[in-house]
């Protein structure tokens, strides 16, 4: 059934939920799971939320938000007992994880209904990846 599931992850509620909810799929199915962090290249407002301030350039901001990125991955509970990877990438959200989906072949996408910034109920870039995505998306919200 499901051997491969990516969790698309911005540290919000909705996608620590997401991370919750993946794990303990992937580990009733005896799946694998790839939890997938985005720096957007045009979005600050993780550094800015994180309190990282006073760059010097866009590698020093990159740099800063891809150090806070692996301090979330550490807090976020995965059983010991659950394959999982980590990645970081760059570029456009919804357009990266679309790449994830299109080369890793994951059978699931589990994925926050909205991001750090979104009121609405479901967020504009889980609203694209489930429009677009090959594969079935299962959508949670936070807790």
């Amino acid at each position: 059934m499901f051997r491969k599931i990516l969790v698309p992850v911005d540290f919000s509620p909705h996608s620590v939920a997401a991370v919750d909810v993946a794990a303990k799929l992937a580990k009733q199915l005896g799946a694998r799971l790839r939890l997938v962090a985005v720096l957007d290249v045009g979005d600050l407002r993780v550094a800015v939320k994180a309190g990282l301030h006073d760059f010097k350039s866009d590698a020093d901001v990159h740099r800063a938000v891809r150090d806070w990125i692996k301090e979330q991955f550490d807090r976020l509970i995965v059983p010991p007992d659950v394959p999982h990877t980590r990645g970081i990438r760059r570029g456009i959200v919804d357009q990266e994880i679309l790449a994830v989906i299109r080369t890793w072949r994951p059978e699931l996408v589990v994925m926050g209904s909205r991001g750090l910034s979104h009121r609405l109920p479901i967020g504009s870039k889980t609203a694209e990846v489930l429009r677009r995505s090959s594969v079935p998306v299962l959508i949670v919200t936070g807790k």
